[in-house]
């Protein structure tokens, strides 16, 4: 780890991209504590925004809803897009799936297109969120028109920068702009959220012994924290390797064989199936708490709260099905069995075509099963956490695994990215020499 890092200030290239990521985080965290003008950020409950779906978007934005700074929709509303581009571009839309094909032309196209869908989803959600809660909170100092098309404009505007932001450091930084963005708010409350848990836990006016104990509580507590961390880095790097052979010779009588491999992730739905799922839960409990209550919210709140046993199996359930769903989405074994074929690979023992595909269709279900399975635990640790350890009632959701796959899955690949940046440094230099 030393010599990695010894090795990345001694690039001139990769110690610009590293310091031009850092400036533009600082300005994406700059901006993330700059309260909208015209917004009462004091009216806005403790809780308001730590809840249901605006929960998620609060956790992805690293507090930045809760505060409604500039900032406050960050990337949500251009992944939101992203999703439903490449959905579309699944034989929906004829003329996405010609783009689809097209390969860095058509690449360029769609995103011309994310952007405009984004804009549209920017003005929708920032007009939700602000009609909804200052109906709740009464936190616009005006109610007029002209203040409800300010502040959307200006979030807009926001997620519109966050997005710039975001392809600025891909480009130019150390890549995964969108992913660290996403990992920067995250990390951004664990200090706070470490420190709550210490005041939550250890009793300082309640005498020495019960001090002490609760120091072991935390101590416990962060234990808990890295194994989680271990056991999240231990799955993501997780693969099942697929033995390609590729023909080198087109002579029958001197045909000899390459022999690489094809690496499926035992996760390789990422971190989406948790979040699509509690968010598909925790939409309708959203728009139900801004309504009146009655007997068939309270019914409809209690069977989608995954706290409760019913939701709480229901959102496993979900997590699983998300996970098979967005797996197959992300690798076409149909098109990967027709790229094998035109380029003369195959799997040893599997006849090309229609076998090639189901073998690998068959291996990713499998392997699909594993990865669900450790999402399912990843997903109930903040639920079970305060019903096996009362002691961390109020500091469950620091354990929370959606946020600890988030942010150890950026940072190894932006690890990689890095490393990768090195390498072609020195190939480069090696090539001149």
């Amino acid at each position: 780890m030393l010599n990695f890092f010894k090795n990345v200030f001694k690039k001139g290239e990769l110690r610009r991209r590293i310091i031009f990521t850092l400036g533009m985080l600082f300005v994406f965290r700059l901006g993330a504590a700059i309260t909208i003008p015209s917004i009462n950020a004091d009216a806005l409950t403790a809780g308001a925004t730590n809840t249901g779906i605006l929960g998620i978007m609060n956790m992805l934005g690293g507090g930045m809803l809760e505060r409604f700074s500039i900032f406050s929709l960050g990337v949500s509303p251009y992944i939101t897009a992203s999703i439903i581009i490449e959905l579309l571009s699944m034989d929906v839309i004829p003329v996405l799936a010609q783009w689809q094909k097209e390969g860095n032309t058509g690449k360029k196209k769609k995103d011309k297109v994310t952007r405009y869908v984004t804009l549209v989803l920017a003005a929708v959600q920032g007009g939700s969120l602000t009609y909804a809660f200052d109906k709740m909170y009464h936190m616009l100092s005006s109610t007029s028109i002209w203040t409800y098309a300010y502040v959307i404009i200006v979030m807009m505007a926001g997620s519109m920068l966050a997005m710039w932001i975001g392809d600025q450091i891909t480009q130019k930084g150390v890549g995964n702009g969108t992913s660290l963005l996403i990992f920067t708010g995250i990390v951004s409350n664990l200090p706070a959220n470490f420190i709550t848990t210490f005041n939550n836990l250890v009793a300082f006016d309640k005498g020495t012994q019960t001090m002490i104990l609760g120091i072991l509580w935390f101590v416990l507590f962060v234990i808990v924290y890295l194994a989680i961390v271990i056991f999240v880095v231990f799955n993501e790097g997780a693969v099942r390797k697929i033995p390609i052979m590729y023909a080198t010779n087109s002579n029958p009588t001197m045909r000899t064989k390459d022999t690489t491999h094809m690496p499926i992730k035992i996760n390789s739905s990422g971190v989406l199936p948790v979040i699509f799922a509690s968010s598909v839960l925790a939409a309708p409990r959203t728009i139900i708490s801004f309504m009146k209550s009655t007997d068939v919210t309270k019914a409809i709140d209690s069977m989608l709260n995954y706290q409760e046993p019913f939701g709480f199996c229901l959102y496993l359930i979900m997590i699983v099905l998300f996970a098979f769903f967005y797996s197959n989405l992300q690798i076409d074994s149909h098109k990967i069995s027709d790229d094998l074929k035109k380029n003369g690979g195959s799997i040893p023992g599997v006849r090309t075509g229609l076998d090639t595909e189901k073998f690998i269709s068959t291996v990713l279900n499998r392997v699909t099963v594993v990865g669900s399975i450790f999402l399912v635990i990843i997903a109930a640790i903040p639920i079970m956490t305060p019903v096996i350890w009362s002691q961390t009632a109020n500091a469950s959701l620091t354990l929370g695994g959606t946020g600890l796959i988030i942010i150890t899955g950026v940072a190894l690949e932006t690890t990689k990215q890095i490393k990768t940046l090195i390498t072609r440094k020195e190939y480069h230099g090696y090539i001149r020499k």
